[in-house]
């Protein structure tokens, strides 16, 4: 039965991001590509390069001549061209009479949910009435992630939820004074953009998970940095600004959950790794032991029973901390499609086999240079490296080719880690000019 899969990267607190967002919703998007099935109709910022729609569809077994793409002029989906009389006439005439049974949308969206409302689609969205009414943000706020991980014994690192500048020098200088560095993150912002660390000048670390570090002295440095810097760290005060211990040296993991009106189900867990803002992942986690795992697990899964109650529906992937001492500390959770659901449900569990986390490790590396999508497929190709389904092992390109920053993603898959370390050196070597 025919699906409607919306590619929409934004909710409506973020429409009025600048051009670089833009284009990474833009960018972003065309990883909806891997969940299409036969006869599913894609609403996407832009239509896809052939090339890429063509790599995608051949991995996942699906026919792409039975694909319709809808693509409004200008390149984003936000609310008002989501709420548009063109869109919805575009939609109707993709989905041609045919039965939808299930919309699928990357971000929780109100304006999704009145798209499917106009085209009489509403029961085919699981949790339409929480999202309707502004439920997709609540449970993206990293600030209502604090209270929630709090409130059901989630083990979070010490910090606080601050609303203005005054509250968040007193309590950056409530941790600075026990000799702790701190991160300071944007309510909304993904992927580490909205996150700055800040440290007192003592003490030196490497910074991982922001893509900007302060040294700052005293009170007094604080109390300028966070003058100077409000309206960028908290969109003009519109938003909350998170306010917690940073821990030096910590590994990133996640477990991912999936919710339904009949509870919440375990659908992958790994590894984040940071060099400082995001560079690889590692799928199924190859650092936890089996308690840390089963810690992890235990708290995602009590944070995911608290979304099932209130009313949300769709995928959650839970991000924490391993620290140096061993301890699992939980950090925010992303209540949407994630930047690895694709990884481990569909490039390992739907092209590699449900049991790849017995069998494989799926890497993936972030932003590899290089001249375009087909050019990066052609030298894999060349060098024996593209993924061999007889073997289950090799390259299969996980991003298409970003123009802004002229790179791609891919995930090397193989027996072990130090195989798959050792295909992803070989694969950077393919360009050594980029």
């Amino acid at each position: 039965m025919t699906r409607l899969l919306v590619g929409n990267d934004f909710i409506e607190e973020l429409d009025d991001a600048d051009e670089d967002r833009r284009a990474t919703a833009r960018w972003y998007a065309k990883r909806t590509l891997f969940y299409a099935c036969q006869g599913d109709v894609l609403v996407l910022p832009e239509r896809p390069a052939e090339a890429f729609l063509t790599y995608v569809t051949s991995l996942t077994g699906t026919d792409a001549s039975t694909l319709r793409i809808v693509a409004p002029p200008g390149g984003l989906l936000s609310a008002d061209v989501l709420r548009s009389a063109e869109l919805r006439a575009a939609v109707r005439a993709a989905l041609a009479g045919r039965p939808v049974s299930s919309v699928v949308m990357l971000h929780p969206d109100p304006a999704v949910v009145d798209l499917a409302r106009a085209l009489d689609l509403i029961d085919a969205v699981p949790g339409h009435d929480f999202i309707s009414q502004g439920g997709g943000a609540l449970v993206n706020s990293k600030a209502v992630f604090r209270a929630l991980a709090a409130g059901c014994g989630a083990p979070i690192p010490e910090g606080a939820v601050c609303n203005d500048p005054g509250s968040a020098v007193r309590v950056i200088s409530g941790l600075f004074e026990r000799g702790w560095p701190v991160i300071v993150k944007h309510e909304y912002r993904q992927a580490t953009k909205g996150n700055e660390i800040l440290a007192p000048s003592d003490i030196w670390f490497t910074p991982r998970g922001a893509p900007r570090s302060v040294t700052l002295t005293d009170r007094a440095g604080i109390t300028n940095h966070l003058e100077k810097h409000w309206e960028r760290l908290t969109t003009c005060g519109r938003y909350r600004l998170v306010v917690e211990r940073y821990v030096p040296e910590s590994d990133t993991v996640f477990a991912e959950y999936r919710i339904t009106d009949a509870g919440v189900e375990v659908t992958g867990e790994g590894e984040l790794v940071y060099a400082p803002t995001p560079s690889k992942q590692i799928m199924p986690s190859q650092r936890l032991t089996h308690d840390q795992l089963q810690n992890l697990l235990t708290h995602s899964r009590r944070l995911s029973e608290q979304l099932h109650a209130m009313g949300y529906r769709g995928m959650v992937g839970h991000d924490a901390v391993l620290t140096p001492d061993g301890e699992i500390l939980f950090t925010e959770f992303n209540c949407r499609t994630t930047g690895t659901t694709h990884l481990y449900s569909i490039i390992g569990e739907r092209i590699v086999g449900t049991d790849y986390p017995e069998h494989r490790v799926i890497l993936e590396h972030v932003g590899w240079k290089v001249p375009s999508f087909e050019a990066a497929v052609s030298r894999l190709n060349a060098a024996g490296l593209a993924y061999d389904p007889r073997r289950r092992v090799g390259v299969v390109m996980s991003e298409d080719f970003d123009p802004a920053h002229g790179d791609v993603f891919f995930c090397a898959i193989a027996e072990d880690l130090d195989a798959a370390a050792a295909c992803e050196s070989r694969v950077l070597s393919l360009f050594p000019d980029s």
